[in-house]
């Protein structure tokens, strides 16, 4: 019957903590509030596991003072606020013993292939590298922001203008050498600054239609945030690393200058089989991709992958999310209640990977499906078609389509109708007869429509593709209230 094996883990880790808050108000203009926290995890080594991260914050309600009066029956409501505070972190993930504690050098253990005595042999691997300390991971945010309320508070907007540094980011360390024989160790090896802004409006008002009550309001919210590396011991520079003045999100990739026509065509650009899959079995052909020669060496290809030397990529898109916002619409008129709900991302940029099947259909694997958009290939009757000529495995990671390029990098910016509903109120005269206080009926639709230049197989909000598909949803309710 064989040896039969089984196996179980447990992992525990513990956090103690003491925290303080104090705020005072005086007038109720002047407003001061101070948090303190000082916590400790078991996470790190015993002579790094404590660290106290404070907070304050100060503001001024300017609408109070009497200089103010006059300004009044414009600006109803006038505050200013800054803030400093720091907040830890000590998450390093949870799939085994060594992620919970790395600051403990551990020895594998597992039985090899081989029989010896008609038994399996033990075996027992070199401990992992560990860092020699380890702490807080500390993010520390200042912010500056101001609230309005204007035309007697029908209009209220709040501006927030912030900047978060992390140092001692909890990240792999540099790249070492393969011949090493083990993974980097997780260290406080970088720092990042983000600087980032919000902006929110709020209208409300109301005016007589057919002689009842129209309410109505509009809420918008805009905000962005732009993320760079500004410490990281990368002294190459090299790419798969932090790199100083990095942009978290940097897409690099080839520029893409359409498809090869012709076999004189191939004879006359810049030598492309490093970039080529399987460019010893078969050849590239009309119908390929033809990438730029971005340096002019002749080669197409990745240089040495450093920032000073990036052979012909180039930077080529960003993944982070930018230009966030959402549109809140309502209304109420005679028994009646209107609520939609908009949500989207302005700027956005996404390369499908290699394992992206329902992006690349046939040309990831052979055995994939043959996708609806994959008929729209390459054929000398159709030079001017969205995929290359059909070939399995071209969609490799660092091959052809596997590498990020500027013919198929989506614009992944949309706006989504997130909820739509619509709802009615008996009138009170006619429930309260029956000792009914509300009775609404409404129907609601979830993700009814979405605008986006993405391809039709990539959903906006599910861009890794490993996501259960967004419904569309729709519903009919009833609301009683007694």
């Amino acid at each position: 019957m064989g040896e039969r094996t089984n196996g179980a883990y447990n992992l525990n880790w513990a956090i103690r903590g003491v925290f303080y808050r104090f705020n005072y108000i005086l007038n109720d203009r002047y407003i001061f509030e101070t948090n303190g926290r000082y916590d400790g995890t078991s996470r790190f080594p015993t002579e790094d596991r404590f660290d106290f991260f404070p907070s304050a914050s100060l503001a001024w309600v300017v609408s109070e003072e009497s200089f103010f009066k006059p300004l009044k029956k414009v600006v109803s409501y006038m505050k200013f606020r800054g803030s400093a505070g720091t907040l830890g972190n000590q998450n390093l993930g949870e799939d085994n013993y060594s992620q919970v504690y790395p600051y403990i050098s551990t020895m594998g253990l597992s039985a090899q292939s081989t029989l010896l005595n008609g038994a399996w042999v033990p075996a027992v691997y070199a401990p992992n590298l560990v860092s020699a300390s380890l702490t807080w991971e500390k993010a520390t945010t200042y912010n500056f922001g101001v609230d309005l309320g204007l035309l007697n508070d029908k209009l209220n907007a709040t501006f927030d203008l912030y900047r978060r540094n992390t140092v001692d980011m909890l990240t792999k360390g540099k790249t070492l050498p393969a011949v090493l024989g083990t993974s980097v160790p997780k260290e406080n090896a970088a720092d990042l600054e983000t600087n980032g802004w919000e902006l929110t409006l709020n209208w409300k008002d109301q005016m007589n239609v057919a002689g009842k009550p129209f309410h109505y309001g509009v809420k918008f919210i805009l905000y962005d945030s732009r993320t760079y590396i500004t410490k990281f011991d990368n002294p190459t520079n090299y790419l798969d690393d932090h790199y100083e003045g990095m942009e978290w999100g940097d897409i690099w990739g080839l520029k893409t200058l359409g498809f090869f026509q012709s076999e004189q065509e191939i004879e006359a650009h810049a030598d492309q089989s490093k970039v080529a899959s399987y460019p010893g079995s078969r050849p590239i052909e009309p119908g390929d991709l033809k990438f730029e020669d971005t340096n002019g060496d002749g080669i197409v290809d990745w240089g040495n992958w450093t920032l000073e030397n990036p052979g012909d990529y180039r930077i080529i898109g960003n993944s982070q999310d930018r230009l966030g916002y959402s549109i809140d619409l309502n209304a109420e008129w005679n028994g009646f209640d209107l609520r939609a709900f908009f949500q989207g991302i302005g700027k956005k940029d996404f390369y499908p990977g290699p394992g992206h099947h329902y992006f690349w259909g046939i040309y990831a694997q052979p055995w994939s499906n043959l996708l609806a958009h994959n008929l729209d290939h390459w054929t000398p009757e159709s030079p001017n078609a969205y995929f290359p000529r059909p070939k399995s495995y071209s969609a490799e990671i660092g091959k052809e389509l596997g590498i990020p390029q500027s013919k198929y990098l989506q614009n992944a910016a949309y706006l989504r109708l997130k909820n739509l509903t619509l709802g009615y109120s008996l009138p009170k005269s006619l429930i309260s007869k029956i000792g009914l206080d509300k009775v609404r009926l409404y129907v609601s639709g979830e993700n009814l429509l979405e605008f986006t230049k993405l391809n039709e197989y990539l959903d906006p909000e599910g861009l890794g593709g490993t996501v259960y598909p967004f419904q569309r949803t729709y519903s009919f309710g009833l609301n009683v209230i007694f």
